[in-house]
C-alpha cells in the first residue's frame, strides 16, 4: 500500500507542477567537465520508486529538481537517488564514457530510454561484483553510443549504505576517458609509491634501531595507504573483486585503524608516557573508543550505518587532541620539532576539510575529498624529515656519548697505567716472597709425601699378603681400593683355634673413621687389636673379637667415661669360617654380611628383612645385620657387648664383606649414589662367576659408574666361596 500511496502522490504533485526542462548538448564545452547541475534529482527515501514508474511519468517532474552544484554532495545518507536529464550529441565523438558518484558507491545503475523504452541498463558499485561490470574501472562508469545530434532519456540510480554520496556527473568522449584516467593512474601510482618507499626505508631504520617510534610510523603510513587505497576504489578492484562485504567494510575499518595508530605513532614521538602520564591517559581512552568503533563497523545493518558519522567526528577530534597536546607541550617549554608540528597542522588542515565535506558543511566533494590525499602525502613526506632529523639527533646523541666515554676511558687509562705501575712494583715484590714461600712448601710438600709413601709401606706392611691369606682362605677375592695413598678401611684374614680345638678361618672388613692419614692410623691400631685378639685365651667366638678390640681402641684414644670423648671408631663386620662344619660365625659392628644361597638361610629374617631373589629366583642373598654400635664407643656407663651370630652354610655358598664405600660411590648419568640395593643386586648377578674374575666384574662396574667423577669413600670387599 505504501508503494502504491507514494506513487499516487507523486502523480498528483507532477500533475500540478511545471515540467522542469533538463536537456544537455553535448559539445567541446561539456566534454570533461561536470554537467551535473544541468541535471534533476528526486531522493527516494523509501527506495520504492522503479524506473517504470518514472518514464511513465515522464513528461512530470513535479517530484524532481535541479541539482545546485557541478558536483553535489548528499551526505551520510541511505536514502536512493535517481538522476534524470536528457542527452543531445552535437560533437563529431559517437562513443562516450558517462563518470558518476564515488567509486565506494554501493550501487549505481544507469538507464538508457528512448521513446519510454529501455534500450540499455548497466548495474555497477561495489555491492556487485567487480567483473559484472560493463566498463572494467574502479570508478562508477557507463559507456553510451550517440550518433551525431541523437537523443536519449537517461536515469541514473544511485544508492549508499550510509557513506557520504557524492554526485558529478562527467560525459567524456571514449578516448579522451582513457588518457585522463591513465594520468590520474599515474598520479595516483607516484602517491602510492611514496608511501610504500617510506614504509619501506623506516623499516630498515626500525631493524637497525630498535626504536618503537619507527614501528608506529610505518604502521600508520600503512594504514593511511589502505585508507587511500579503498577510497579510490582499488581494494574493490584488486583485492575483494567479489566480496561486496569486504569491499564495504573496508573503508571505515581502515579509516578507524588509520585514527589508532596515528594516536600511538604520537603518543611515541611524544613519549607522553614518561613525560607526560595524563595527556597519554587520554590518548589511551581515545585509541580504545576508535578500536570500538571500528569493531562494530565490522557489523552490517544500522550499526554500520550509523558508524559513518562517528567514526568521521571522532577521528576529527582525535586530530584535534593531537593538536592541541602539541602546543601544550610547546608552552611548557618542551618544544616539539618543527618538522613533527608543521606536518600535523597539514594533515590536520586536510583531515578537517575532508571531514567537514562529509558532513557536507564545505560544499565541494572535489575540494574536500582530495584533501585528505594531498595532506596525507604532504604529512609523510615532512613527518618523514622529521623522522630522518630524530635519526640525526639520535646518531648526535650517540656520538656525544661516545665522546664523553672516550674521554673517560682516556682518564681511566692513565689512571690504570698508574696503578698497573704500582701493581708491577707489588707484583715484583710479592712474587719474590711467593717463590720464597713455594720453595719452602715443596720443601715440606715432598716430606709430606715422604711420610705418607713411609706410612703408605707400614700400612702395606700390616696387611696379610696374598701367599698368607691362600694359607687360609682357599676360595677368594679381595677388591680393595684405598681413596688416598694411603686408607681407613683395612681387611684382616688370620687362622685361630678356639678352646674347644676347633681351628677357624677369621676375615673381616674394617671402616675406620676418616680417610687418608687419619684412617690410616686409626687402622693401625684396629688391626693390632684384631691380632692380639687372637692370642687371647678369653677370646673365642667373633663377637669376643669386636668386644676386645672395641675395649682396645677406646683405652688408646682414651674414650673414657671421666676422660675427653673422642668422636673416632671403626665399622667393623668380622666372620670367622670353620671349613670342615661349613659353619659361619659372623658379628658385625654398624655392617652387615651378605650370603648369596640356592636357599635361605635360618636367620635371616631379622628386623623383617625377607632374602633378595635374583631374577630367576635359583639365589637369594639372605642379610644378617650387625649390632646398631661402632667400635670405640660407650652405651651408658659400660661398652655393650657385641652379638654372635652362627650360620650354617653349604658347599657353594658366597660370603661378601664390605664397607661403605662402593655403594655411596657418586656416578651414573644422573650422578647418584650407586645405594645398597643396586649393590645387592649387582652381587647377585655375579655371585657364580669364579671369584676371581667377580674381582675384575667389581673393578669394571666401580669405573664406569664413577666415571669422571672423584672417589669419595676408601672401598674394600671380601668375597669368600665355601
Amino acid at each position: 500500500m505504501t508503494k502504491y500511496f507514494f506513487f499516487f502522490l507523486l502523480s498528483i504533485i507532477s500533475f500540478f507542477s511545471f515540467g522542469i526542462e533538463n536537456e544537455i548538448l553535448i559539445n567541446q564545452n561539456s566534454l570533461g567537465h561536470s554537467i551535473s547541475n544541468q541535471a534533476i534529482i528526486c531522493e527516494d527515501k523509501e527506495g520504492i520508486i522503479t524506473i517504470e514508474q518514472l518514464i511513465e511519468n515522464s513528461n512530470q517532474n513535479g517530484n524532481f529538481e535541479f541539482l545546485n552544484h557541478e558536483v553535489s554532495n548528499m551526505d551520510f545518507t541511505t536514502s536512493t537517488f535517481w538522476i534524470k536529464f536528457k542527452i543531445t550529441n552535437q560533437s563529431h565523438f559517437n562513443d562516450f564514457i558517462i563518470e558518476t558518484a564515488r567509486p565506494i558507491t554501493n550501487i549505481a545503475v544507469f538507464y538508457e530510454v528512448l521513446n519510454g523504452k529501455i534500450l540499455n541498463a548497466y548495474a555497477n558499485g561495489d555491492d556487485l561484483s567487480y567483473n559484472s561490470k560493463k566498463v572494467l574501472n574502479r570508478k562508477i562508469v557507463f559507456p553510451l553510443n550517440l550518433s551525431k545530434n541523437e537523443s536519449r532519456d537517461i536515469y541514473i540510480k544511485l544508492k549508499s549504505d550510509g557513506e557520504v554520496l557524492t554526485l558529478p556527473l562527467i560525459i567524456h568522449d571514449k578516448e579522451s576517458f582513457h588518457i585522463v584516467d591513465s594520468a590520474q593512474q599515474f598520479q595516483n601510482g607516484i602517491y602510492y609509491g611514496i608511501l610504500l618507499l617510506i614504509v619501506v626505508i623506516y623499516l630498515f631504520f626500525y631493524l637497525f634501531l630498535k626504536d618503537k617510534s619507527f614501528l608506529y610510523y610505518i604502521s600508520y603510513v600503512s594504514a593511511i595507504f589502505i585508507l587511500q587505497f579503498s577510497l579510490d576504489g582499488y581494494s574493490y578492484q584488486y583485492l575483494f573483486p567479489n566480496t561486496s562485504y569486504l569491499a564495504n567494510h573496508i573503508v571505515l575499518f581502515s579509516a578507524s585503524l588509520t585514527m589508532f595508530l596515528l594516536l600511538q605513532y604520537a603518543k611515541s614521538y611524544l613519549n607522553l608516557k614518561s613525560k607526560h602520564p595524563k595527556s597519554n591517559s587520554i590518548f589511551n581512552g581515545f585509541q580504545i573508543t576508535i578500536l570500538i568503533l571500528g569493531g562494530l563497523s565490522l557489523i552490517p545493518g544500522v550499526i554500520y550505518q550509523t558508524m559513518y558519522p562517528l567514526i568521521n567526528g571522532f577521528s576529527l577530534l582525535s586530530i584535534l587532541l593531537i593538536l592541541f597536546t602539541i602546543f601544550k607541550i610547546n608552552r611548557k617549554g618542551s618544544p616539539v620539532c618543527g618538522y613533527f608540528s608543521i606536518a600535523f597542522t597539514v594533515f590536520i588542515a586536510g583531515a578537517i576539510i575532508f571531514i567537514l565535506g562529509n558532513f557536507n558543511i564545505i560544499f565541494d566533494p572535489i575540494i574536500s575529498q582530495n584533501a585528505l590525499k594531498i595532506s596525507s602525502g604532504l604529512e609523510v613526506i615532512i613527518l618523514s624529515i622529521s623522522m630522518a632529523t630524530k635519526y640525526r639527533d639520535m646518531q648526535n646523541a650517540k656520538e656525544r656519548i661516545q665522546a664523553e666515554a672516550l674521554v673517560n676511558l682516556t682518564e681511566k687509562n692513565k689512571l690504570m697505567d698508574n696503578m698497573n705501575h704500582q701493581l708491577e712494583i707489588q707484583v715484583k715484590e710479592r712474587t719474590f716472597e711467593l717463590n720464597n714461600q713455594k720453595e719452602v712448601l715443596e720443601e715440606k710438600n715432598t716430606e709430606i709425601l715422604s711420610s705418607i709413601q713411609y706410612a703408605l709401606r707400614i700400612q702395606q706392611a700390616i696387611l696379610p699378603t696374598c701367599d698368607h691369606v691362600e694359607t687360609i682362605l682357599s676360595d677368594y677375592f679381595i677388591f680393595y681400593k684405598p681413596k688416598d695413598v694411603v686408607s681407613g678401611d683395612f681387611y684382616f684374614v688370620e687362622e685361630t683355634h678356639t678352646n674347644d680345638g676347633n681351628k677357624l678361618a677369621l676375615f673381616g672388613a674394617i671402616d675406620c673413621t676418616g680417610h687418608g692419614v687419619p684412617g690410616a692410623f686409626m687402622s693401625i691400631v684396629g688391626n693390632s687389636y684384631l691380632r692380639q685378639s687372637t692370642q687371647e685365651k678369653d677370646v673365642n667366638s667373633t663377637g669376643d673379637v669386636l668386644d676386645f678390640l672395641n675395649k682396645g681402641v677406646c683405652k688408646t684414644l682414651r674414650q673414657d667415661k671421666d676422660g675427653e670423648v673422642i668422636r673416632d671408631g671403626m665399622d667393623a663386620a668380622i666372620c670367622a669360617l670353620n671349613s670342615d662344619t661349613n659353619e659361619l660365625y659372623f658379628s658385625g659392628a654398624k655392617n652387615p654380611v651378605y650370603i648369596i644361597s640356592d636357599t635361605t638361610l635360618d636367620g635371616a629374617f631379622i628386623n623383617k628383612r625377607p632374602p633378595i631373589t635374583n631374577n630367576d629366583n635359583s639365589l637369594f642373598l639372605s642379610e644378617f645385620k650387625g649390632d646398631s654400635h661402632p667400635i670405640g664407643t660407650y652405651i651408658t656407663s659400660d661398652l655393650k657387648p657385641f652379638s654372635t651370630h652362627k650360620i650354617q652354610l653349604k658347599k657353594g655358598d658366597v660370603v661378601y664383606l664390605f664397607t661403605d664405600g662402593f655403594a655411596d660411590q657418586f656416578g651414573g648419568e644422573k650422578g647418584k649414589k650407586y645405594n645398597v640395593k643396586k649393590f645387592k643386586q649387582f652381587l647377585l648377578d655375579i655371585s657364580q662367576q669364579p671369584l676371581k674374575v667377580q674381582h675384575e666384574l667389581i673393578n669394571k662396574e666401580f669405573m664406569d659408574w664413577k666415571g669422571d667423577l672423584e672417589q669419595v669413600d676408601d672401598i674394600c670387599i671380601i668375597g669368600v666361596r665355601v
